[in-house]
């Protein structure tokens, strides 16, 4: 009943376009292909190079915790297996005794992670200032671009890459949902032209359906997808086209995700930008305000296995993010909540089913 209803309303939506003259406005939709931290990797960026890898820091905070050398080393031989494991898993203190590191980061000190020095981001000038800790976007030169995040994480071995490469935990992240995890889909309506348009609207929204890969492991396009009409994660913004590039008007936004990822994305104050490609594809960026809690448990909710296998520092994350962030303050304690963020997105041609709108097929 729900395909019929909403073919129904498809057929309807293009007869009454066409009756009204308007023909020449196209529709398309996607399905998104990858969704990253979109990360900008230079030597200026990390002037004293990347942070230590888990087995250095591992060592670290044995010897913090008292441990001798030669006890420091017996129990890493094995590494990354070995007898250090419950030790470091729970090297945070209260009243002196151990408690889980993950759950309660404060409970150690600030390892100090290395941030990012440099001025190369990608992301958006969100706050309409442009200061010390702002960046450049390598990608349109755009200047006072806030991105705390990366400035935060940008010099950890994981996140130090640059488009096309991916950083390799979020990709893993990522990847390991999209088999199970509804679709998130793009539509672009009220194109007049591809190249220059001031006035179309992008509509985002989660599907009922999961992608199908490729033999390259993609998102196979050109694929039929059935918009959830019951999500929590329907969005509606205004954007303009100039030379083949999309940049919205600044929006909020809630998106239901895999809690592997993060149960609920849910942005303040934030732009999108979509080149749209000749392959008929998307790649861009989001970016916008999170609360940077959500965003730290995204990487602590996986413990030792994370921290581990990714070189990822978790307090340290902790610490970093926290002293990052830079909008939303508390009332009472005037720290500030959230953090300025940037995403990579890109997206394949989709058949979306469960909108008005009819689409142009894609070439």
């Amino acid at each position: 009943m729900f395909l019929s209803r909403h073919f129904v309303m498809t057929t309807v939506g293009a007869a009454a376009l066409l009756s009204a003259g308007a023909a020449s406005a196209e529709t398309r939709g996607y399905v998104v292909d990858w969704f990253h931290v979109a990360t900008a990797f230079t030597e200026a960026n990390c002037p004293k190079g990347l942070n230590p890898l888990s087995d250095d820091f591992y060592k670290h905070e044995l010897k913090r915790l008292g441990y001798a050398n030669s006890d420091v080393e017996r129990l890493m031989k094995d590494f990354p297996n070995g007898e250090y494991i419950p030790i470091t898993t729970n090297r945070g203190r209260v009243d002196g005794k151990p408690v889980n590191i993950y759950a309660n980061p404060w409970t150690a000190p600030d390892p100090m992670l290395m941030n990012v020095k440099g001025t190369a981001a990608y992301g958006f000038n969100l706050d309409g200032r442009s200061g010390a800790n702002d960046f450049v976007d390598p990608e349109t030169k755009e200047r006072g671009v806030d991105n705390q995040m990366f400035r935060a994480v940008g010099c950890i071995n994981n996140f130090a890459v640059n488009p096309p490469n991916q950083p390799i935990y979020p990709f893993a992240q990522w990847d390991l949902t999209r088999d199970s995890s509804p679709a998130w889909l793009i539509q672009i309506s009220g194109i007049d032209d591809a190249l220059n348009d001031d006035d179309v609207t992008v509509t985002l929204d989660k599907s009922v359906d999961v992608i199908q890969r490729d033999a390259n492991g993609n998102a196979v396009a050109d694929m039929t997808m059935r918009v959830d009409p019951n999500s929590r994660s329907h969005t509606v913004v205004k954007a303009k086209i100039k030379d083949g590039m999309l940049v919205s008007e600044k929006f909020n936004m809630q998106f239901e995700s895999d809690p592997m990822l993060m149960p609920m994305f849910d942005f303040k104050n934030s732009k999108l930008r979509f080149k749209l490609k000749d392959d008929g594809g998307l790649e861009g960026v989001l970016g916008g305000y999170h609360a940077w809690w959500p965003i730290y448990w995204s990487y602590a909710q996986g413990g030792w296995i994370v921290e581990h296998s990714a070189g990822l520092n978790i307090p340290g994350i902790y610490y970093a993010l926290k002293k990052m962030a830079d909008a939303d303050p508390d009332p009472k304690s005037g720290e500030n909540r959230a953090i300025s963020t940037a995403w990579r997105i890109t997206a394949v041609p989709s058949i979306l089913v469960g909108t008005a709108e009819p689409q142009t097929a894609q070439k």
